[in-house]
């Protein structure tokens, strides 16, 4: 449930609008549901029912009616609910234009003290969900009492006036969210104000902040959608009914507010310093102003910015906290930049010098040519190894990572998609997402040494070369030849870079499924799946088709890469030479992803599989899409149109289904999962072969010395053997000695050659017996160590827990499925035979008129038979930016 409130002067106005049929006859169904005590008396309400929007006289009477009612109290005593606003309204809400809507002045913004007695507030549901009128004057009723407009009981504090208007389904077709509008007065009935701030000790301050914690408190008591951006953070602020208008308008894709909040994100990261970021900007064509300290001209404590569309200044002012809240300034100088008082004093000049100019390439000395590119690929493997590092419950750093990535997909989206933003700009959105954290003291504050990254590396050679995304048929005709040799070597480069960060994306999402958010993990998986897995397919095919271009630097630059990956254990990139071309090629690891990318989409399955006979990849697959359709509404189980047989069929899978799962959750959650009965048999395994292996070690090694033995004896003998031959035979007691010699060591020869056969087949029956390769005894026996074993128990129990614990989420669907299935079987065995011949006719009609639509392929919530595949055009579509 969301909340949005804002204040005005004019009451009667915004009565009149919401009573009215709207802007474009949008109020359908408007009546009112709730209300104060004095304004739901039946002789207010009784001339209009909201069920005849034609008669708008009534309407009209209705509202004016019902304001003047809540308007009593403020016009006997005259008390005023002063705010600090700007000078000027700015908007509309009924009535006439300007004189309605107060809007709060942002900080640093010019103010005056106006009255703004008005108290207004949009309640919408999400989209799928829907109440009645009955639960929704439950739910607003409750609202208004812990937001502090209900009296108490001992009459110290007063009843304030107000009425809620259900307007039903939003848009001109109905298809939006369930939502009513509270319109009330901020003087309660004995003259004093109510407060849209202190709510008192351990609540939330401020009406903004207090109405969403409240809306949570009540998602839970009344069994509401928890919104995901509020239990797991991910919240952007939303565009104005002006900024998409205007985007209409123009036939822009996407608003002002948007391209300004990746641009900003790209700068941000690409910067070294704040004069860098300001110079940046600015270069590109955005105007950003400062937000002075109070009372000073010296020290910058804030910013915004606004979009230029054909040479002027379109939309609004957005601060930099607004387009997300790592964006502030205070957020970038801890994370992103030095912030030495020497940085602050250039930045300050920047600040005042309100003229663009080219941003400066100064990180490491990178520079912008081919070496910079190929640097930045050497760098992967050290931050490969550094992401391995990081749990995946510390969300402070996981987002941060989030935030560099989404700089390096929004540096991306500039060069190749501009103003059409495609999978880089859908990519650098949920990173941005998930880089947000509720308060400014769980932003991860990262080292000064390592501020200079391989993200914010490749951010600025974006930035700084938008050439590498143009197309070659628009380059210069002269550059053609020198863009052909360098556009194999440039794409390899970026490959290896795109497959880091989606890596962390990967990471990312696994994180989120790790710490419980489950509806973040899904939106990351799922743009991962849908967009940038396209993108990436699309890059190894140019690659694969560019191969022959390459030079010995992409050589060079990928067994450097590999050398690196080698040593710790990844197999990030390799390149082979041809034997017959002497030409390098990429070798198959070359296009693999850096870590394991997110699961590929599985495979489809005959319907009727049991959830149970999955592997783990196609269960984790299902369970994102379970939630995914849980959070869209996509797979509501609707089986009335479903024939008799395919019902029964359902109802007997779903039953076994529940009862197959149910079964599984609780021996995990009991500590008898599969993964912990694997790694108990491998224990068991383990520690009966570790008994072993000490005496097949020991049969191996008198095995060893015995053939050592015989080795030395047959090298003495073939010694012994080359003299005698080389002895002249004048020598004879030298001879003589030489064949004693040699009798002698053949003697042992014959005396030691059973033994070492013997110790030979004993070695090998007791290394047979231990079950083990003999390379593997020594991993082996470490892993059979009681401290080792411990370990892996508690890890494996832990996995199966929180395997469990997922797969209770899906049983939860499984079994409200079955609900809704045995609710249908029931009512179908209850119609009299008559009436079950006339809906099997009408099943029957529905399904010839509507093939596409298949009401006898019902969903026991989503299934592997169809599961989510991002779209083959195929490379002659020209699918995902190409270099």
């Amino acid at each position: 449930m969301i909340a949005k409130i804002s204040r005005g002067q004019k009451l009667g106005g915004l009565m009149v609008y919401l009573l009215g049929k709207g802007d474009h006859n949008e109020h359908r169904d408007r009546h009112i549901i709730a209300g104060s005590p004095t304004v739901m008396r039946a002789q207010f309400l009784e001339h209009f029912d909201g069920k005849s929007p034609e008669v708008s006289a009534a309407s009209r009477e209705a509202a004016l009616a019902v304001a003047h009612e809540i308007e009593i109290p403020r016009a006997l005593y005259g008390t005023q609910a002063r705010m600090k606003a700007k000078p000027v309204a700015v908007g509309v809400c009924g009535g006439e234009p300007g004189l309605d809507v107060v809007e709060p002045a942002g900080k640093g913004e010019k103010s005056v003290m106006r009255n703004a007695p008005v108290w207004h507030c949009v309640l919408a549901l999400q989209p799928d969900e829907e109440l009645d009128d009955a639960k929704w004057s439950q739910v607003v009723s409750e609202f208004m009492a812990r937001m502090g407009f209900a009296g108490t009981k001992d009459g110290k504090v007063a009843q304030a006036r107000w009425a809620a208007v259900r307007h039903g389904h939003s848009g001109e077709h109905g298809d939006g969210q369930d939502h009513i509008h509270i319109a009330a007065s901020l003087v309660r009935e004995d003259g004093s104000k109510v407060s849209t701030f202190d709510y008192g000790p351990g609540k939330a301050k401020g009406d903004w902040k207090r109405a969403d914690e409240v809306c949570g408190e009540l998602e839970r008591e009344f069994g509401l959608r928890i919104l995901t951006t509020r239990s797991e953070g991910g919240g952007l602020s939303q565009n104005s009914r002006a900024e998409i208008e205007r985007a209409k308008r123009l036939d822009a894709p996407e608003t002002e507010r948007e391209r300004l909040r990746r641009l900003v994100r790209a700068h941000a990261v690409a910067s070294d310093s704040e004069s860098e970021f300001v110079t940046g900007l600015r270069a590109a064509g955005i105007s950003i102003r400062p937000r002075y300290a109070a009372g000073t001209t010296d020290e910058v404590t804030g910013y915004s910015v606004r979009w230029h569309r054909d040479g002027s200044e379109i939309g609004p002012w957005v601060g930099g906290g607004t387009l997300a809240k790592d964006l502030t300034l205070r957020a970038l100088r801890e994370q992103q930049w030095d912030d030495s008082p020497t940085a602050r004093r250039d930045a300050l000049a920047a600040w005042n010098t309100r003229t663009g100019g080219a941003a400066k390439t100064t990180r490491g000395g990178r520079g912008d040519g081919v070496d910079a590119w190929q640097r930045a690929a050497e760098d992967i493997a050290g931050w490969r190894e550094r992401l391995a590092q990081i749990p995946h419950d510390d969300r402070r750093q996981w987002a941060y990572m989030a935030g560099q990535a989404a700089g390096v997909f929004a540096a991306w989206s500039e060069v190749f998609e501009g103003d059409q933003p495609g999978a880089f700009a859908a990519a650098a959105k949920e990173m941005t997402r998930s880089a947000q954290v509720e308060r400014a003291s769980q932003r991860w504050r990262p080292a000064r040494p390592a501020r200079s990254n391989v993200f914010a590396d490749t951010a600025k050679l974006l930035l700084a070369n938008p050439e590498v995304g143009t197309p070659r048929s628009h380059r210069r005709e002269a550059a053609e030849d020198a863009a052909l040799l360098m556009a194999a070597l440039l794409l390899a480069l970026m490959l290896l870079l795109l497959l880091l960060a989606v890596a962390v994306v990967a990471e990312v999402a696994r994180a989120h499924r790790s710490r419980g958010e489950l509806g973040r993990a899904v939106e990351v998986d799922l743009m991962t799946h849908h967009h940038l897995d396209p993108v990436r397919a699309q890059w190894e095919s140019e690659l694969e088709d560019r191969r022959f271009q390459w030079d010995r630097d992409a050589a060079q630059v990928f067994t450097a890469a590999a050398g690196r990956a080698a040593q710790r254990g990844l197999a990030a990139a390799a390149v082979t030479v041809s034997p017959d071309t002497d030409q390098p090629k990429v070798a198959a690891a070359a296009v693999e992803p850096i870590v394991a990318a997110p699961a590929e989409p599985i495979a489809a399955q005959p319907r009727r599989v049991f959830f149970s006979d999955l592997s783990e990849t196609e269960r984790a697959g299902l369970r994102a899409a379970t939630v995914a359709a849980r959070a869209f509404g996509s797979e509501d189980l609707r089986p009335r149109g479903w024939t008799d047989a395919l019902l029964d069929g359902e109802l007997a899978h779903l039953r076994a289904e529940v009862e197959l799962l149910a079964a599984e959750v609780e021996a995990g959650q009991q500590g008898q999962g599969p993964r912990a009965l694997e790694v108990r048999a491998a224990i068991k395994a383990e520690t009966a072969a570790a008994e072993k292996i000490p005496a097949a070690q020991k049969a191996s090694d008198d095995a060893a010395r015995a053939a050592l033995a015989q080795h030395r004896l047959e090298e003495e003998r073939d010694r012994l053997e080359q003299e005698l031959a080389t002895l002249p035979r004048r020598k004879v007691l030298a001879r003589g000695k030489l064949q004693a010699d040699l009798d002698d060591t053949l003697t042992q020869l014959d005396e030691i050659a059973p033994h070492v056969t013997d110790a030979a087949r004993t070695a090998e029956a007791a290394a047979k017996a231990t079950g083990v390769p003999e390379n593997d005894w020594d991993s082996t026996l470490r892993h059979a160590d009681p401290r080792a074993q411990t370990m892996r128990l508690n890890t494996a129990l832990s996995d199966d827990k929180h395997r469990a614990d997922e797969d209770a989420t899906y049983l939860y669907d499984l079994q409200r499925n079955l609900q809704t299935v045995e609710a249908e079987h029931q009512r179908r065995a209850e119609l009299t035979p008559d009436q079950q011949a006339r809906e099997a006719a009408s099943r029957t009609q529905t399904t010839t008129r509507n093939p596409a639509h298949r009401p006898g392929a019902p969903s026991s919530g989503p299934t592997p038979e169809t599961p989510y595949r991002a779209p083959d055009r195929g490379k002659s579509q020209g699918y995902g930016p190409g270099l």
